[in-house]
């Protein structure tokens, strides 16, 4: 059984909070990139983080290329650090919002941690997925898979510079790209919490057009839609009104559209 400890990152830990998020990162990404936004947070919100095989603490495990078998240890580990005291909201960015919407279908059913709400965050609906724009990172030199992620900005720039770094993450980068390319989703899969969406204006992954999408993909009635100012990963630099309306939606999980 995969243990709690090597899939679940908790930078500031928080027993008596009553809510807890869940972040789940996106492609090349590791658990680390949600520390600042994991500091920001209220007294009552504790951050938790899945760390994916083959990065940081993880880095000499053999990285997951299904995103579906990332969900399935996800929903395996998840109900035993949080015990069924709480209902989590799910936060998903990029690919981790996908990872994140299977997680949730797989906690549902099995019933022993029920998701509050998920938030997507820059992540187009799950059947809008358009595997054939994601590399077939097998037959790409490295210089192409690293211009992939790093055209998005979630990997730091420097790491291009840095020979041994690069060996050292790539084969999780070519990993989740793998994962990225054989995802598949119908229309009618859907979970029942409500669904929130995150999108930046400046995205050119992911339009504010698409994110509407979502609602197939929830029995819960249309998903909120939220514009941020920025790129694919404005998150980073955390715009006006994010960390507000994120943890108005962890606390409420139905706030009010904003999509213009």
């Amino acid at each position: 059984m995969d243990t709690e400890a090597s899939w679940i990152r908790c930078f500031h830990p928080k027993p008596q909070a009553a809510h807890t998020l869940v972040c789940f990162p996106h492609a090349g990404g590791s658990a680390s990139y949600y520390h600042g936004l994991s500091e920001v947070l209220d007294p009552d919100i504790e951050m938790l983080v899945i760390q994916y095989p083959g990065r940081e603490n993880r880095l000499f495990e053999e990285p997951v290329s299904s995103l579906h078998a990332l969900a399935d240890s996800v929903a395996e580990v998840l109900p035993t650090r949080l015990g069924g005291a709480r209902r989590p909201v799910l936060f998903g960015h990029s690919m981790g919002a996908i990872v994140a919407f299977e997680a949730a279908r797989r906690l549902e059913g099995a019933g022993a941690v029920i998701p509050e709400a998920l938030v997507a965050s820059a992540c187009s609906a799950p059947s809008g997925h358009r595997p054939e724009r994601a590399l077939r990172a097998d037959e790409q030199p490295d210089s192409e898979v690293l211009a992939r992620i790093m055209g998005l900005g979630g990997t730091a720039r420097g790491v291009a510079e840095h020979a041994e770094l690069i060996e050292l993450v790539l084969p999780a980068i070519r990993a989740d790209l793998a994962a990225l390319g054989s995802y598949r989703a119908a229309d009618g899969t859907t979970v029942g919490c409500p669904v929130t969406v995150f999108v930046a204006d400046g995205d050119h992954e992911v339009r504010p057009a698409d994110a509407r999408l979502w609602g197939r993909h929830t029995t819960a009635g249309e998903p909120g839609v939220h514009v941020f100012e920025g790129d694919h990963f404005y998150l980073s630099k955390r715009p006006e009104g994010f960390v507000d309306l994120l943890q108005e939606t962890v606390r409420t999980s139905r706030p009010e559209n904003s999509l213009g």
